[in-house]
């Protein structure tokens, strides 16, 4: 019965004038369909097409030897290399928590921060907090050479983005990304 009324009451025409401006800023906020499916693994959440573009090169691959969630700590990894034995890539982690409550919200987010800054205090003092990147993110840069890690929550997941990319491309990748978890 409570569900033949909850879906009757959604199916009905908004009788407010804010309703519809609602709806299209919520749209326009997920960046894509409201009611489209989000991905499910690490590897959907970027295509190859889109990770070489950020990357300035013409296409990459997936490593699917190092690529799939591990059944112990339950991240799923995502690995995606420019040629065989080159270090510019790209590393997604997604962090999905057992229950969408503050605390699990929270452990999945520090669980991806500590991967970002590789745990070390230094580097996690000087990570920039980055606005508007989803409900909270940081950007640590490596300590020697280009490219970084940006730890990014969105609900009760989280992902960790590690690679070659510049930091304008890596926040591109999450904010991105962020859109389909």
């Amino acid at each position: 019965m409570l569900s033949l009324v909850a879906t009757t009451a959604c199916n009905k025409p908004s009788q407010s004038s804010e309703a519809p401006s609602t709806a299209n800023n919520i749209q326009k906020a997920a960046g894509s369909k409201p009611s489209g499916p989000k991905a499910q693994t690490a590897c959907e959440l970027l295509t190859p097409v889109e990770i070489a573009g950020f990357l300035k090169v013409p296409a990459v691959k997936k490593d699917e030897l190092n690529s799939g969630k591990n059944a112990m700590t339950k991240v799923d990894f995502c690995n995606w290399y420019v040629k065989e034995n080159n270090p510019e890539g790209v590393q997604l982690a997604l962090r999905r928590a057992e229950s969408d409550d503050e605390g699990s919200r929270t452990l999945v987010f520090s669980s991806a921060k500590g991967d970002a800054v590789e745990h070390d205090a230094e580097r996690d003092r000087k990570a920039e907090k980055l606005i508007g990147v989803g409900d909270e993110a940081i950007y640590a840069p490596y300590p020697d050479g280009k490219g970084g890690n940006v730890a990014m929550r969105v609900g009760a997941s989280a992902v960790t983005i590690t690679g070659s990319a510049s930091r304008d491309d890596l926040i591109s990748m999450a904010k991105l990304a962020g859109q389909r978890m």
